[in-house]
């Protein structure tokens, strides 16, 4: 062995020890709050150690979640106003497809229109209202005295107004494959689940980045179709619901977490955690994004990324899968969330 590799192996040995050191630090469960969390609670027990909480019927007192049950009542509100749907054959939207990043194709339609696809799914056509980009008050103003414009303690605590608030609402089959937001996530379910699927942040040392070719659907002569644009997109083919342990067999080793979100609840989703998203059908959902601290928790990020891309390029495996490796994967696979 040249001194060049036992050098490279040395270092993987040091990467693997400091994942599970990092790892023993984390929780053994998202911790689950039953009130409001303080100021100072909020900074020294999750912001400042990266660690998420789930709070308990956390909005629960706005007026949405009664308000929301009916869709009659959002039809009445949104009447025929304009909204942008992410439009896909199988739910699956910004995410790998035939070796390709694609994006779903985007419809502007009447809100009416959409919940008369939620009311009446079709096979072969999955609908989510998906935009971000601050759409609560851009496409859906018409329901902003139902629910507050920032999250109080949330905004004490980092001192200023989240960047962002969105509405999410879709079918039962539409998926958020697994990534990593640079923000301070507070996420509120109005109606309907939510699942998560949750990675620390110590898992870019392992997560597999790859290249592919920027795509999106279309939808001609009824049916879907992919075409290529002039770009190409860094993305993780890595699928948390059927895992491969033999390919990526370090993943296996880092704690994750499945996190069930019920009406009223709340997840606060540290920034650069890595998440993997399922819902019920017709669940609603608000989020707020706050704008992360760019302290030395970031290029500390930036250096594990970087280390990273060495990890995934020498660790990658095609052995067989082991009994462990087949009992975690049916353990953290996702079952789908019921009303």
């Amino acid at each position: 062995m040249d001194d060049r590799k036992q050098k490279l192996n040395h270092m993987m040995d040091h990467l693997e020890d400091f994942t599970k050191e990092y790892c023993d630090f984390l929780p053994a469960d998202i911790p689950e709050l039953f009130s409001f969390p303080t100021t100072v609670e909020f900074l020294r027990n999750h912001v400042s150690p990266n660690v998420p909480f789930v709070l308990r019927n956390g909005v629960s007192h706005w007026p949405a979640i009664k308000k929301w049950k009916n869709n009659q009542y959002l039809r009445v509100q949104m009447q025929d106003k304009m909204c942008t749907v992410a439009v896909t054959p199988n739910g699956y939207a910004d995410a790998i497809v035939d070796d390709k990043f694609v994006l779903p194709e985007e419809r502007t339609m009447p809100f009416t229109e959409f919940l008369d696809e939620m009311e009446s799914p079709r096979e072969s056509r999955v609908f989510y209202l998906q935009k971000q980009n601050n759409c609560l008050a851009d496409e859906f103003s018409s329901l902003l005295n139902d629910v507050d414009t920032h999250i109080p303690w949330a905004t004490d605590a980092i001192g200023d107004l989240p960047e962002a608030a969105n509405f999410w609402l879709g079918d039962k089959r539409a998926v958020t494959s697994l990534h990593k937001d640079n923000y301070e996530n507070i996420y509120c379910v109005i109606r309907g689940c939510k699942e998560f699927l949750l990675y620390p942040p110590v898992a870019v040392l392992w997560m597999p980045y790859e290249t592919f070719q920027k795509s999106e659907y279309y939808f001609e002569d009824d049916e879907f179709k992919i075409k290529d644009l002039n770009a190409k997109v860094k993305w993780i083919p890595f699928d948390p619901e059927f895992p491969d342990f033999r390919k990526y067999p370090m993943l296996l080793q880092i704690r994750s977490y499945k996190v069930i979100l019920k009406q009223g609840d709340v997840l606060y989703l540290p920034s650069l955690w890595f998440h993997h998203v399922r819902q019920s059908h017709s669940c609603i959902a608000v989020n707020y994004w706050y704008e992360m601290k760019y302290d030395g928790k970031y290029p500390f990020f930036y250096l594990m990324d970087k280390l990273g891309q060495l990890s995934i390029s020498s660790t990658i495996k095609d052995t067989p899968e082991s009994e462990e490796e087949s009992e975690s994967r049916s353990e953290n696979s996702i079952s789908g969330c019921h009303e």
